[in-house]
């Protein structure tokens, strides 16, 4: 899920705003600094991701989705793809572009799950498709694919687009290792600004554009950069990965914590769909016979406990988590997900009070 704005760059967001103003595109001094601290900003960013300037650029979006969009669309656009092999668990802002590319005639194929969540793909799925698109960690379960065994059964041709933003500054990018050819991540993740994030692709990975007007970002991303939100992405990201193995840590006893609390609390009888071999940031499991949605619902209206189901699972909607679907958990476990996230802001404190909460939750649910 989203987290809160970093402290240190909630403090620096008015003096940034009042500085940075000028269009950096433009041809006076003023949008002279402002393109230098976007290109900084760029430079930055890649070295979080050990990421050489040599072997990709940014390319500056609002966020993930429109990233994966023109990941998906502009690759599309430049050249014919009979063929996608895809991670069913993704995001759907990775699976409803490709499913608009299957409504133009491209072949969908979806690789096998287990039950850990983990793919299992054929190796004529990777051999024969042009593209694959996977995520790197999943949103619901926190479940990890390892990018570097797809690649190595790929075709030496064929495209590997990733979805970062979940994995962003908590577990390397295997950018060379995988030779990953796109990928989008998000600064909302990370306590960054919320309207920012960004496409790393790899140079000689051509795309169409999907907004045209001014040419900005070599003609692939048409607009006004906003030259405080790029700033503020690039300190969060370096404040992020700066810290990354001591809040790894942290984060790994707060889970361990709320995974032996929920086996205490439930019995042993409330299933788990984050089986420990993902990163511990998120936490997903179910309560049978209680709806995820109004469970959540309750503990933010009644205890002012925010935390999150699986994708629209909700009374009035049909619909349940397509991960869990892909995973092979029945429909009726599946509406009763709840999903925990951790980030820098989480506290011993807030999982004290959520356990605390949950059992008046339950109490309190509608009959």
């Amino acid at each position: 899920a989203s987290c809160p704005l970093r402290r240190e760059i909630a403090e620096q967001y008015l003096s940034c705003s009042q500085r940075y103003v000028a269009n950096p595109h433009g041809g006076t001094c003023f949008s002279e600094e402002c393109r230098r601290v976007v290109l900084d900003a760029e430079r930055r960013l890649l070295g979080c991701l050990s990421i050489s300037a040599e072997s990709a650029r940014v390319i500056w979006c609002s966020g993930g989705t429109e990233a994966l969009n023109l990941a998906i669309t502009g690759l599309a656009g430049v050249r014919k793809l009979d063929s996608v092999a895809y991670d069913p668990t993704s995001h759907p802002a990775m699976l409803v572009p490709l499913q608009n590319l299957g409504k133009q005639g491209t072949s969908l194929i979806a690789m096998s799950v287990d039950q850990r969540g983990l793919l299992q793909p054929s190796a004529s799925q990777l051999t024969t498709s042009p593209l694959l698109c996977c995520c790197h960690v999943n949103n619901e379960t926190g479940q990890m694919q390892p990018l570097g065994q797809l690649r190595n059964a790929m075709d030496a041709k064929g495209i590997l687009c990733v979805d970062a933003v979940q994995s962003f500054s908590k577990v390397p990018l295997p950018w060379e290792e995988a030779r990953i050819d796109l990928a989008a991540i998000s600064s909302r993740k990370i306590g960054g600004p919320a309207s920012i994030g960004a496409l790393i692709c790899r140079r000689g990975i051509d795309l169409a554009p999907l907004i045209l007007g001014g040419g900005q970002q070599y003609g692939l991303r048409s607009g006004t950069l906003d030259v405080v939100a790029i700033k503020l992405f690039a300190d969060s990201a370096e404040m992020a990965c700066r810290n990354r193995d001591k809040e790894a840590k942290r984060i790994l006893e707060f889970n361990l914590f709320l995974r032996e609390s929920i086996e205490k609390l439930s019995n042993g009888k409330w299933p788990v769909f984050s089986d420990g071999s993902g990163i511990p940031d998120i936490f997903s499991f179910a309560i049978p016979g209680y709806e995820g949605a109004l469970i959540a619902r309750i503990l933010a209206e009644k205890h002012q406990i925010l935390i999150g189901t699986g994708s629209a699972c909700s009374a009035e909607s049909a619909q349940t988590s397509h991960v869990l679907e892909a995973m092979g958990v029945p429909d009726k476990i599946a509406r009763c997900q709840l999903r925990i996230s951790f980030g820098h802001a989480t506290t011993k404190n807030d999982l004290d009070a959520l356990i605390k909460a949950l059992p008046n939750a339950l109490n309190e649910f509608p009959e």
